[in-house]
């Protein structure tokens, strides 16, 4: 989901990578206590847009940035007539700078701040302050029995920035994981929000970039780009009097007994994207059912690698693999690709 001004980035950030470019906004003017309450104000609206009717509020917290946050939600959340509580995972007199101050607002409005325990009641909505960004290793002691505690519970969960237990740089699983109904992603988004299991523990990304200065965004090198319509590349314009023979000649090479399927959609995909040319070489018994549904590929029957050699002299590009399995016939056409490479 875009952040407030609809705008949803393509650039894709390392925890070290936002963590320079948290660093560099605080450095240009915004100090870091305003950016840790403008997160607060975006997670608490994101909050109130999904679960507004619900009156009441679990914020679990650990010991960084993270739990600063949790903190100044549950705050926001008590003026606003909630329920709250704050069940403290990491002892609060750890918390420094920012998320300490926060912690000592949070206390000073009246927040209800206890610690955490496996026994402890888990009510509302549950808002995920504990890990962040910065975990490297697997989750320890009493953070991965908090998590499955809010796993195990049922309720409705936030989490901020990244599930707890997720690895912000890879998307693989700590050890244990949040599984979250709503991420909301600050200052950047998080490559490992993308990647490996992430998107089951995620649940519904949405981002805030904390208003930050657009050209100390553009300055941080981003890891990599989410793949949109805005950054994909354009095919080069055909020119009206182009035919099938400039178009390049795609060889699909597989389907072995019982895995036809494979070899049939890739060969349709080389058609569909736009080669001139496109040919199949697989079992015989294949090719009458593949000529029936894509009449415009050329499906010729191959035992051999030595027929396979001879099909594919006229194509540019050979797709080897598609169900080509494991046996006699398969690697046999597989060598016979491995030598027109050579």
């Amino acid at each position: 989901m875009p952040d407030s001004t609809g705008y949803f980035p393509l650039a894709l950030y390392s925890a070290a990578q936002v963590r320079q470019l948290d660093a560099s906004l605080i450095a240009a003017g915004t100090p870091g206590f305003e950016l840790m309450g403008r997160a607060a104000h975006a997670i608490w609206r994101a909050l109130r847009r999904r679960w507004d009717a619900v009156g009441e509020l679990s914020v679990l917290a650990g010991c960084g940035n993270n739990a600063g946050d949790g903190y100044l939600i549950a705050e926001l959340a008590l003026r606003a007539g909630w329920q709250v509580k704050v069940l403290a995972v990491g002892d609060p007199a750890k918390l420094a700078g920012d998320a300490a101050l926060a912690f000592r607002q949070a206390q000073a409005a009246g927040v209800s701040i206890e610690p955490w325990s496996d026994q402890a009641s888990l009510r509302g909505v549950l808002v995920d302050a504990m890990l962040g960004t910065g975990l490297k290793g697997a989750v320890r002691s009493p953070y991965s029995a908090a998590i499955a505690q809010i796993n195990d519970s049922g309720l409705p969960v936030l989490a901020v920035d990244i599930p707890s237990g997720l690895s912000a740089d890879t998307g693989q699983v700590l050890g244990c994981a949040v599984r979250a109904d709503i991420t909301l992603s600050l200052i950047g988004l998080k490559l490992g929000l993308f990647t490996g299991p992430a998107p089951d523990y995620v649940g519904q990304l949405q981002f805030d970039a904390l208003q930050p200065d657009p050209a100390i965004v553009a300055a941080q090198a981003a890891t990599a780009e989410r793949l949109a319509a805005g950054n994909l590349p354009l095919l080069p314009v055909r020119l009206p009097t182009v035919h099938k023979g400039q178009l390049g000649h795609v060889l699909v090479v597989g389907g072995d007994r019982n895995f036809a399927g494979a070899a049939l959609l890739a060969a349709q995909s080389a058609q569909r994207s736009g080669a001139g040319l496109v040919s199949l070489a697989t079992r015989a018994e294949h090719v009458a059912a593949a000529q029936a549904r894509i009449p415009e590929v050329m499906a010729a029957p191959v035992a051999s690698a030595n027929q396979l050699l001879a099909l594919g002299k006229a194509a540019s590009v050979w797709v080897v693999g598609p169900g080509l399995g494991l046996g006699a016939w398969g690697r046999s056409l597989l060598s016979a690709g491995g030598a027109r490479e050579g």
